[in-house]
């Protein structure tokens, strides 16, 4: 068997470095699933992505990249009624949009094992929030495992599938952002027989039909089970008690912090203090708990987000008489990203130890570096058409970094790519929250700020996930409010999934269906909509301020394809084609001697690509365009208003001597004269 792709044909005994995300994933493949769903959400996009990218060489495996959460998690559920293994993914904000099967699915219970993976993002990499879904489980009972490595990841996986069919929950399994991007060495186990992966959903109204008493019923049923899985905990394997010393101090931690309070004692030199490692941090089983507290005095609590362990673990403590002091969050921070440097400083505290010298000396090194460090701001890819669009959003809108002018609408934000617009030096969106807050918070001001007109700004996905009762809401109250929707074709922020309007895919093939937005939009009683390029910055400036005149509920589809898909695909399909060489070659370039420097190319329209530069042994700087980053969209040469960017063409075509340019030119004519 070919071991190029480990994820596939890995076997008990082979080892590789794989993303703690494809660590997940790959879990679940050994444990059997069938079905694997999510609506993409960095961190944790990956973990259906591999199994997605792979599926055609793995039996019996369905992958679905869902509408929104909500439906992704109902899927889920339904394979597993099925009597097929699922697993649903999402990230942390995802758990809001499928709260509600959440809560019913402990009253219902599972057939086949369902675990649903969400990747937490702590510091807010890359969310709106660092919300911690922990808290969700003190209503909705499902359990929750929280792997500290990578080959946790896995091994907790795999093992969660068979506690949830044991005890008819579906397992939460967090994974944070430090976890789901890391990557190290993993052990992998054999894979189970695929063959007989079948669906047979077998009627079962007692657990599936909850109304009245039944809810009632099965309520205490899943109180029953909850019970029953904490007596389990109390000695399974991922929970366990570590250095059972005569000391008085005790530390209680799981997940990835485990390991930074590993190192950190580690660091700090110290191994004679008992500590209680929590692979699932609830339920906690109270009989183990109550063993780690015999003879403790002092017990901190070492978790990332808001004290949900500190939480749990003050009550069992209450209940369970000890009278020592237990601490947390007074010294690690319920904010931000713990690192292990915030660990080992609480540590350090706790102790009243102090930090290594040449610790202490590094983190002063580092700050002071850090002052030093030029800061990095987010931007769009050069090329990308999210760019033009906003460039002609604030123009409509009368606004000019260069001369000083504010715009005068008010600008709702939204979540995706385009998100990026709300930074520097565009600084367009005035609120940014969650997922079509833009449309639903800006139809409201509309009706009270009549002074100023409002644009909401949506991204193609977005708008599938939850933004068409959003729109249909803002048509049937007569809203009157501009929507442009940034129809890209792809899912890009959280690496480039379908769409349903996704024309091509990657590999050139045509989806059964693609979705046409604009017909969409028109069904749902829009009766003002355009689809245009945003390319065309004059026409789509216009267009804008053409539409802000206009009462009511406006569409503007700003359509085009994310540039480094096409990218991607003109390089895909180049290798598999012969298709004739290039003949034409083109760029832009900046004539230095039209140039006077007004930076609408540089300032206003911000593309990396356009950069300043000095000649040797010129004092004045000047603007060039780099040709190896441009990608030759043309957007410069457009918004130019002196014409100093010209587009070059060159010919390719090798030269010929005088003789064989004759001979070519005799050739085109008998072309031409169809001789």
């Amino acid at each position: 068997m070919s071991k190029s792709n480990l994820f596939i044909n890995g076997v008990k005994g082979d080892k590789g470095i794989v993303l703690g995300n494809e660590a997940i994933a790959r879990g679940a493949l050994e444990a059997g699933i069938g079905y694997a769903s999510m609506y993409p959400g960095t961190p944790a996009s990956e973990i259906i992505a591999v199994l997605d990218k792979n599926k055609k060489t793995i039996e019996n495996l369905y992958t679905e990249f869902s509408l929104n959460e909500h439906v992704s998690l109902h899927g889920a559920i339904g394979a597993s009624w099925s009597g097929v293994r699922a697993l649903c993914a999402m990230k942390n904000v995802g758990l809001n949009v499928a709260s509600e099967p959440a809560h019913f699915l402990s009253y219902t219970g599972v057939k086949a094992g369902l675990v649903l993976a969400i990747g937490s993002d702590p510091g807010a990499p890359s969310s709106s929030n660092e919300q911690d879904d922990r808290w969700y489980s003190l209503h909705t009972y499902m359990p929750i495992a929280e792997p500290s490595n990578i080959q946790e990841a896995k091994d907790f996986t795999k093992d969660a599938f068979d506690i949830s069919e044991e005890f008819s929950f579906g397992i939460v399994l967090m994974a944070p952002s430090r976890l789901c991007h890391n990557a190290g060495k993993l052990y992998f186990d054999d894979l189970k027989d695929r063959s007989g992966i079948v669906g047979d959903f077998k009627k079962d109204p007692e657990n599936y039909l909850n109304l009245f008493s039944m809810a009632v019923k099965n309520h205490a049923k899943y109180l029953n089970r909850h019970n029953l899985l904490k007596n389990y905990l109390e000695e399974s394997k991922f929970n366990k008690i570590i250095n059972g010393s005569p000391s008085k101090t005790g530390f209680i931690s799981s997940g990835v912090i485990y390991s930074h309070l590993i190192d950190a004692l580690g660091i700090l030199n110290i191994y004679d203090h008992k500590i209680l490692k929590l692979g699932f941090t609830f339920p906690i089983p109270d009989k183990l708990l109550s063993k780690f507290f015999e003879g403790l005095e002092r017990i901190v609590i070492v978790e990332e987000a808001e004290g949900f362990l500190e939480f749990q673990i003050k009550k069992m403590a209450y209940e369970l008489g000890f009278k020592g002091e237990i601490h947390g969050k007074d010294f690690f921070s319920p904010a931000g990203e713990l690192t292990i440097d915030d660990v080992l400083a609480g540590v350090s505290r706790f102790l009243e130890k102090p930090l290594p010298v040449f610790f202490d000396t590094a983190i002063k090194k580092d700050r002071e570096l850090q002052d030093k460090m030029p800061l990095r701001s987010g931007t769009f890819c050069i090329g990308c058409p999210h760019r033009a669009t906003f460039y002609s959003i604030l123009k409509a809108a009368g606004f000019s970094n260069t001369e000083g002018k504010e715009r005068n609408v008010i600008i709702a934000g939204d979540v995706g790519c385009y998100t990026l617009g709300l930074l520097p030096p565009y600084n367009a969106m005035d609120f940014f929250t969650c997922m079509n807050a833009g449309l639903g918070i800006g139809q409201a001001i509309s009706i009270f700020d009549k002074k100023k007109k409002v644009i909401a700004l949506v991204g193609d996905s977005t708008f599938y996930h939850s933004g068409i009762p959003v729109l249909l809401n803002a048509v049937q109250n007569n809203s009157d409010v501009l929507y442009i929707i940034l129809d890209n074709s792809w899912t890009a922020m959280t690496g480039h999934q379908r769409t349903p309007s996704t024309r091509e895919d990657i590999d050139g093939s045509q989806p059964s269906h693609s979705i046409n937005l604009k017909e969409l939009v028109k069904s749902l009683g829009v009766t003002y909509i355009k689809s245009m390029d945003p390319n065309s910055i004059k026409r789509f400036s216009s267009q804008i301020k053409s539409a802000l005149r206009e009462p009511g509920v406006k569409v503007l589809i700003a359509k085009r394809e994310c540039v480094l898909q096409e990218a991607r695909r003109d390089k895909l399909l180049s290798k598999h084609t012969a298709a004739a060489p290039a003949t034409v070659e083109s760029l832009y370039e900046i004539q230095k001697s039209r140039c006077v420097k007004c930076n609408e190319c540089y300032v206003e329209l911000a593309c990396p690509a356009i950069i300043p530069k000095k000649g040797a042994g010129e004092d004045a700087e000047y603007y060039f365009i780099d040709p190896a980053s441009c990608v030759r969209c043309g957007v410069c040469y457009e918004v130019c208003p002196n014409s100093a960017i010209r587009k070059v063409e060159f010919d390719l075509k090798p030269k010929l001597n005088k003789k064989e340019a004759i001979a070519d030119d005799q050739v085109e004519l008998r072309k031409e004269l169809n001789v």
